[in-house]
Order: C-alpha cells, then sequence, then structure tokens
C-alpha cells in the first residue's frame, strides 16, 4: 500500500510516502480502506521525537482521525457490514501483538487510564496511509450526509473535550465554563459541546476573528485577553461568584488565572 511515514525523527524533511506492507487485521481487528485523515498536533510531536517516542518503531505511520470503508475482518471481529462508511475512534485499546485486547480499566469504562491504550498514530500506525488495521470496537458508521473529510476532521478533538467535560467534570446543564485559548482544535470542540449540554461558555481568546469564530460556534461571552484580564472579567461577569469549569489547556502561564476564574468547588 501507499502511506505517508518516516524512519527517523526530525523536521518536515523525514517524511516519505512510498510502498509498504498491507496490514493484516487480527482477531478482534477490521481493515480500513482510508478515504479522509485529519492531521493534530500529536502528528508533528511524534514526528519530532522525544522521550516518549524514543523507542516508536520504525517506519511509523501517523494520523488519528480516520474515516474510510470496511474492507475485512480477522478472527472472531464483528462490526458493520463490509462496504459500509465509517469513522475510526482514535482511542484504540490493543493486546498482545496489535490484537484487540481488554483489562480491569476497560471494563470499568476508563479505557484511557488502561496502559493498554493507545492513540491512533502516536505510538500504533494511524490512518496515513491507503489500509489501518483497529479494533472492531472502533468503528462507527457514517452518516449518510457527510461526506469523508468531514467526518475525519473532528474525531481526536471531539473524544478528547468529550471526555474532559461530560466524563471527567461531569458538566450539567445551567454550570458555567471559561475556556481558555478558544480558538484551538479542542477548545472549539468544547465550546460546541458545553452548549450542547447546556452550559453557558465565557471564551477566552486573542483577536477578533477568533473572537467572531468563538461567538459563531455558540460562545454566549467572548473575552480578549490582550485587551483585559480574563480572569477579572469572568469574575465580575458572573457576579463574583465565579464560574464551575475552567478547560486550560495552556498550562503554567494561565494557571493563577484559571485558579482566580473558578467557583468555590469548582473544576
Amino acid at each position: 500500500m501507499k502511506a505517508l511515514y518516516f524512519t527517523e525523527h526530525g523536521g518536515p524533511e523525514v517524511m516519505r510516502y512510498g510502498d509498504l506492507a498491507d496490514p493484516t487485521p487480527g482477531p478482534g481487528q477490521a481493515l480500513v480502506q482510508v478515504k479522509a485523515v485529519a492531521l493534530n498536533h500529536v502528528d508533528l510531536w511524534v514526528r519530532r521525537g522525544g522521550p516518549a517516542f524514543a523507542k516508536l518503531p520504525k517506519p511509523h505511520v501517523g494520523g488519528a482521525d480516520v474515516a474510510g470503508v470496511v474492507a475485512g475482518y480477522g478472527d472472531g471481529a464483528t462490526g458493520p457490514a463490509v462496504g459500509t462508511r465509517v469513522v475510526v475512534d482514535p482511542g484504540v485499546v490493543t493486546g498482545p501483538n496489535g490484537a484487540a485486547g481488554s483489562d480491569e480499566w476497560t471494563e470499568r469504562g476508563e479505557d484511557s487510564l488502561s496502559p493498554l491504550y493507545h492513540i491512533l498514530g502516536e505510538d500504533v500506525w494511524g490512518g496515513c496511509a491507503e489500509y489501518v488495521v483497529v479494533p472492531s470496537a472502533n468503528l462507527l458508521p457514517m452518516p449518510d450526509d457527510f461526506d469523508y473529510p468531514e467526518a475525519a476532521a473532528p474525531l481526536l478533538v471531539y473524544l478528547t473535550a468529550w471526555r474532559m467535560l461530560n466524563t471527567r467534570a461531569q458538566l450539567k446543564a445551567g454550570e458555567t465554563v471559561a475556556i481558555v485559548g478558544a480558538g484551538g482544535g479542542v477548545n472549539s470542540a468544547a465550546i460546541q459541546i458545553c452548549k450542547h449540554l447546556g452550559a453557558t461558555v465565557y471564551a477566552i481568546t486573542s483577536s477578533e476573528e477568533k473572537m467572531a469564530r468563538a461567538t459563531a460556534l455558540g460562545a454566549d461571552h467572548v473575552i480578549n485577553y490582550k485587551a483585559e484580564d480574563w480572569s477579572k472579567a469572568v469574575f465580575a461577569a458572573t457576579g463574583k461568584r465565579g464560574v464551575d469549569v475552567v478547560v486550560d489547556n495552556v498550562g503554567a502561564p494561565t494557571w493563577t488565572q484559571s485558579i482566580r476564574a473558578l467557583a468555590g468547588g469548582g473544576l
């Protein structure tokens, strides 16, 4: 099959386009013919390398977000019929030799805490190729009115935002959320998920263009952090109560403000 891959870490110059062996689905796995794949920042981290990827087998194929067509199954695997248009949940649980696996964490519904959990394209082969093998449980049929690029684009960022807001924060209708850096992929998804769950959103970003985009996605209030102290603005706008949840994937530079913006008992 044709694939986009690298055999050493580095800049864009290490990427190669060429032939790799066709993957074969093992027990519990499905073979997907890739029709569209989206890129995430994780693809840059993996390509650049670092301690977390020092033992990554080469060649490596990236790409977490996959939409395509079911092309076959391994032993014991079941799922949508061959030929069905599908998207792939990029959070895969694999056992020995890459076969579908499970453990106490997956049985409890906490897949991402399992040592068997991987992000497609991070430390297992991803979808930047003509075919990819994944656990059959990770296949989801595509809506008829979606095309392949449209279906592939949101997968990893929505998975991340959904777990953060729904699973961990257990966000409820009527609660309030501040989203720091609202222009990023995960946070753009977070705005929409918050509105879907019935929350009020305070989006913090850095330009008029990004403010307009956050509003279009559903944010109730937008704040330009370059123009004012956003934590004080949020605190004032909530009647000095603070918000129930802060989504902050910036890190240390904004932690103090994020804590200031939280209501008592907030997350």
